[in-house]
C-alpha cells in the first residue's frame, strides 16, 4: 500500500517536457510510480483534478536561515508551493566563527538566542536536538560576510595572508558538512571591504566541492556592468559556478539597459564560465537604510552608522545620503517596511512624508538621518528603483527565480513591519506574469522553479517528479496561482496552491497548511 496517491492531475515534471495526465503515488518519502495508478491503493488520496502536479518549487535565493525560530510554519513560502530554500545568502549565514569571534561576529544578523554557531554542522546539529521544526527545507550557503567577521570582525582592511588561510580553512570544513557553497554581499559590510583576490582565493575552495558562488554584488546599478566583471574573474580564477543574486538595474539613469546586461552574461558563458543568474519579479527592492550610507561610515557593521550621526562626521553621512535622495522626487521611492519597534508612524510611509510630515523639514538627507538615529540604524525600506520594462525583460530569458524573502508566518502578529510582498509573493507572481505576459509555457515556468534552481546547486534527488527521488511535490492551479500580497498589505498569503508533498507528508492539502512540520536542513552529498 502507498502511503499517498496524488490522482487525476497533469504531471509537470520540472524537465519542461509537455505534461501529461497520471497520478503519483508516495512510500516511504520517495516517490514510487507515476502512471495509471486506479489499481493501487493507499492511506491517503489527494484529488488533482484539473491541477497541474510539479515538483515542490526552489526558491531559489531566501533569507529564512533562521526564520523557524520566529513561526515554524514557513507560511509565506508553503503557500507559494515552496518546499525548498537556499539560504544563506547575500553573505550572511549564522556561522562559523573562530571560538574567541562567537560573541561578537555578526551583531547585525538574527541569528536569535545564541543560534549563531561555530559551524555549520553545529548550527543544524542544534535545529536537530532543540526540538525546532520547520515547514520547509533549507539548503545553506556559507555567508562570506559571515566569514569574514567570524575571522576578523567587521574591520575596513585587507586580510592577511595567515586570516585568509583560516577563511579557507572554515569554508572548507562547512563544505565538506554539506553547505552548498558560499555566498557573496559586496553591498554590505563587511563584504565590501573584501578584496576581488580574497574572493577568488576562497572560489577556489569552493570549486574544490562544486559549489556554488552566489552575489549580491557590489552594484546592481550606475556600475552594474563593472560589477559583473568582479564576479566573472572570480569564475575565471576559480573555475568555480558564479550566480548573479537577485539581478536587477536599480538606477533609473540606467533603466533599459538590461539587454546589455544579460548579453554580458552571455558573452561569459560563450567564453566558458558558468554563470547563472536569479531574481524576484518586482521592481521595487528591500533593505536596510544604511545601504545609502558611505561604506565607510559602516565600519563595525550597521550599528557604527548612528555612531557616527551621533558625532562629528555627522555631515559626511548626510552628505553621503544626500546623492540618494537629493529631491522629492527620489525620496518618494523610499517606503519604511520596518522600524525596529522603535518609530511605528513611519512603517508604510515614504521618506518624502516622514521627511515634510512627520520632521517638517524638505532636506530629505537630513530626513533619512534622523531615522537612523531613531531607529538605531536599524530602519528597513522598500525602495522602488527599477522598471518594468527591465524586468520583463530578464524574466523572459533562462533565468531562475527567488522571493530574496524570509519564510514568515501568516499571522500579522508574528511579523515585524510590513514587509516586501516578495516574500509572500515572488514565485507565483512569476506564473501570474508568465500567464498573463506570455512570457514562457507553464511546462517552462514550473522548470525555471524546480530542476533549474535544482542543477543550480547540484540538487540532485529533488527538482524533478521521477520514481526513486524525494517525495516534494506541489500541486497547484495555474490559471489562479498568484499572489494577494500588496506593498501596503503584505502579509497575505498566495492562492492557487492546492496541495503539499514534503519529503513523503502531506503539508498542505485542499488549499490550507497541515499541522505537519517535515522541513529539513539538507546537506549536500547526503540523502
Amino acid at each position: 500500500m502507498e502511503d499517498i496517491i496524488i490522482y487525476g492531475g497533469t504531471v509537470v515534471d520540472g524537465t519542461g517536457k509537455l505534461g501529461f495526465p497520471a497520478d503519483v503515488a508516495v512510500r516511504d518519502g520517495k516517490i514510487t510510480a507515476i502512471g495509471d495508478l486506479s489499481g493501487l491503493s493507499a492511506k491517503e488520496k489527494l484529488d488533482a483534478h484539473d491541477l497541474a502536479v510539479a515538483p515542490g518549487f526552489i526558491d531559489a535565493h531566501s533569507h529564512s536561515d533562521t526564520a523557524f525560530l520566529l513561526d515554524d510554519s514557513g507560511a509565506a513560502k508553503l503557500y507559494q508551493g515552496v518546499t525548498t530554500e537556499v539560504a544563506g545568502q547575500c553573505g550572511y549565514s549564522p556561522f562559523p566563527a573562530l571560538p574567541e569571534r562567537m560573541k561578537t561576529a555578526h551583531s547585525d544578523m538574527d541569528a536569535k538566542a545564541g543560534w549563531y554557531s561555530p559551524s555549520f554542522d553545529a548550527f543544524v546539529t542544534k535545529f536537530e536536538t532543540s526540538g525546532k521544526k520547520m515547514g520547509t527545507n533549507l539548503a545553506m550557503l556559507v555567508g562570506h560576510g559571515s566569514l569574514r567577521a567570524g575571522v576578523i570582525g567587521y574591520e575596513d582592511r585587507q586580510v592577511t595572508p595567515e586570516e585568509l588561510e583560516k577563511m579557507g580553512d572554515l569554508l572548507r570544513r562547512d563544505l565538506e558538512a554539506g553547505a552548498w557553497g558560499m555566498s557573496l554581499g559586496l553591498e554590505y559590510s563587511p563584504g565590501f571591504f573584501a578584496s576581488s583576490e580574497e574572493l577568488r582565493q576562497l572560489g577556489k575552495v569552493v570549486k574544490q566541492f562544486d559549489g556554488l558562488i552566489p552575489c549580491h554584488m557590489r552594484n546592481e546599478g550606475m556600475n552594474i556592468q563593472d560589477a559583473i566583471e568582479e564576479l566573472l574573474s572570480v569564475g575565471r580564477a576559480s573555475g568555480a559556478h558564479v550566480h548573479v543574486s537577485h539581478l536587477k538595474v536599480d538606477n533609473f539613469r540606467v533603466h533599459g539597459s538590461a539587454p546589455q546586461v544579460w548579453q554580458q552574461l552571455e558573452d561569459a558563458r560563450k567564453e566558458g564560465i558558468t554563470i547563472t543568474a536569479d531574481m524576484y519579479p518586482y521592481i521595487a527592492s528591500a533593505t536596510s537604510l544604511t545601504i545609502r550610507c558611505p561604506k565607510w561610515s559602516q565600519e563595525g557593521g550597521g550599528h557604527a552608522v548612528v555612531s557616527f550621526l551621533q558625532g562629528p562626521r555627522r555631515q559626511e553621512v548626510i552628505e553621503g545620503i544626500r546623492t540618494h535622495y537629493f529631491n522629492a522626487e527620489r525620496a518618494e521611492t523610499c517606503l519604511f517596511s520596518s522600524d525596529a519597534g522603535f518609530w511605528p508612524e513611519i512603517v508604510g510611509k515614504t521618506l518624502r512624508y516622514v521627511a515634510e510630515e512627520l520632521l517638517h523639514t524638505e532636506d530629505y538627507a537630513q530626513a533619512a538621518a534622523e531615522v537612523l538615529v531613531r531607529t538605531q540604524g536599524q530602519a528597513s525600506c522598500i525602495f522602488f528603483v527599477m522598471n518594468e520594462q527591465d524586468m520583463l525583460y530578464f524574466l523572459k530569458q533562462d533565468i531562475g527565480i527567488g522571493t530574496d524573502g524570509s519564510a514568515y508566518s501568516g499571522d500579522p502578529a508574528k511579523v515585524p513591519g510590513r514587509p516586501h510582498p516578495r516574500n509572500y509573493g515572488a514565485i507565483v507572481e512569476f506564473f501570474r506574469l508568465a500567464r498573463e505576459h506570455h512570457l514562457c509555457s507553464l511546462e517552462e515556468a514550473v522548470r525555471r522553479v524546480t530542476s533549474k534552481a535544482a542543477d543550480m546547486i547540484g540538487l540532485t534527488d529533488r527538482g524533478r517528479l521521477k520514481e526513486g527521488l524525494a517525495a516534494d511535490i506541489t500541486v497547484f492551479d495555474p490559471k489562479i496561482i498568484a499572489p494577494r500580497a500588496t506593498y501596503l498589505d503584505s502579509i497575505q498569503l498566495a492562492q492557487g496552491v492546492r496541495h503539499i508533498v514534503l519529503n513523503g507528508g502531506v503539508a498542505m492539502k485542499d488549499g490550507f497548511q497541515t499541522s505537519y512540520r517535515g522541513g529539513k536542513f539538507l546537506r549536500k552529498g547526503r540523502r
